[in-house]
């Protein structure tokens, strides 16, 4: 028996007794925020692609490689001048908490083009500051394996998630100069499905009480605290999954910049933001540039090998990288803003093209070659995501792992998960 992978009630039901609310996607009305339910799109295929252990090591192992490398990028960046920084997209205004956060990155996901047929195998672009593609890498594979009768491709996922969450608080404590049981965490993003319920589910992964709120929800009590409005309560430390490029130009309902306030706790160490400052040091898609430019001499030869093995060819000036590459904005997101120029001429275009994207500086990257899958007599696109923690030595390790997948050539914010398992 057929069922449609797409929109049916095996489906309905299997993803609602998962507990998760974003297995069909629909936009939001501006100036309201509220979901328009009646433009919904599926998100969660009910299907499970099966894939082979070795290709799911060589993904985790080339991971934790690129980490390595990412990590040493970090510790650099924190030493460069300003004026290196702005020629490298990094906005004025997240500059001062870029250099101040000492906390290290937590996590991040890593996005691959995997492609065996070919053997290209680089790392498109890492993502430290999102909550896109979490769960699913890390709890819904395997729960979607087991439905079809295949193992979980990366069983320990959860673990290695929740002893790096742990770890990390207890640091942050150690900032603010405070014992973790005198600290009100809590974890806010955007109120919407997705974002909101990735923060409900990674806060169930913290052994010790926390709060979940909206970020509306947030406010700064005369430059002395930060405060969950529902209640008062102070928070000490905050998971906050909503990007530094986004936070700067926030205003209240006064037309007021927001930033400056919460600069400034966090500069006074009145608060710690986990990921936040530190992670968004590695999010600028220039940051593959500056990797470019530093050449291979600045990095040991591990890191070296690992460079010219994964990491594609990127630059701030399309003309050294030749007349076919991908362009991105610097600060992107989900594909928006991108376009693929091959042999001179545009070749394909994200459908997501707002201002705020296309009118921001572009980094050009060699243009690799996609796999393809196919799904339900369709040829979809893959990308692979990839994500890494912080085992409290400052060394990024491989936790779990995911597909996302898409009818054009351009994986964006309305592509697909396709579940895997073994």
């Amino acid at each position: 028996m057929n069922i449609d992978i797409f929109n049916s009630p095996q489906r309905k039901r299997f993803f609602q007794s998962m507990k998760m609310g974003w297995y069909n996607v629909c936009p939001i009305e501006e100036g309201t925020g509220i979901p328009l339910t009646d433009q919904e799109i599926p998100y969660a295929l009910y299907y499970c692609h099966k894939v082979s252990p070795q290709i799911v090591h060589e993904i985790k192992h080339a991971s934790e490689l690129v980490g390595s490398v990412l990590m040493e990028v970090w510790s650099i960046v924190r030493t460069l001048d300003e004026e290196t920084l702005l020629d490298y997209g990094f906005p004025q205004d997240a500059i001062k908490v870029v250099k101040h956060d000492s906390l290290p990155p937590f996590c991040m996901r890593l996005d691959w083009c995997w492609n065996e047929e070919t053997g290209v195998k680089k790392v498109i672009e890492t993502n430290p500051q999102t909550p896109s593609f979490w769960f699913e890498c890390t709890e819904g594979n395997g729960k979607v394996a087991e439905h079809f009768k295949l193992q979980d491709p990366v069983f320990n996922a959860q673990n290695i998630l929740s002893f790096s969450l742990n770890n990390h608080i207890h640091g942050a404590a150690l900032l603010l100069n405070k014992r973790v049981e005198e600290c009100h965490i809590a974890f806010t993003a955007l109120n919407n499905a997705e974002d909101l319920g990735t923060m409900r589910w990674l806060s169930r992964k913290y052994k010790r009480k926390s709060t979940v709120l909206p970020l509306e929800s947030l406010r700064i009590k005369d430059g002395e605290y930060l405060f969950d409005s529902r209640t008062g309560q102070p928070i000490d430390i905050l998971f906050m999954w909503y990007p530094i490029e986004w936070v700067i130009y926030d205003t209240d309902e006064k037309g007021e910049r927001l930033w400056s306030a919460l600069e400034q706790l966090i500069l006074e160490k009145k608060i710690v933001i986990v990921n936040f400052g530190s992670a968004f040091a590695l999010q600028p898609k220039s940051i593959f540039a500056l990797i470019t430019d530093l050449g291979l001499e600045l990095f040991n030869n591990k890191d070296a090998q690992t460079i010219f093995d994964y990491f594609p060819r990127t630059s701030m000036m399309p003309e050294k990288i030749g007349n076919s590459y991908f362009a991105k904005p610097i600060l992107g997101r989900e594909g928006a803003g991108g376009f693929a120029v091959k042999s001179g001429e545009v070749a394909v275009r994200s459908h997501s093209n707002e201002p705020w994207y296309t009118e921001q500086d572009y980094v050009y990257q060699e243009l690799l070659e996609l796999p393809t899958l196919e799904i339900a007599e369709q040829s979809m696109t893959v990308v692979w995501g990839a994500w890494l923690y912080n085992n409290g030595q400052d060394e990024l390790v491989s936790g779990g792992l995911g597909m996302r997948v898409s009818e054009g050539k351009i994986t964006d914010n309305i592509s697909y998960w396709c579940p895997i398992g073994c």
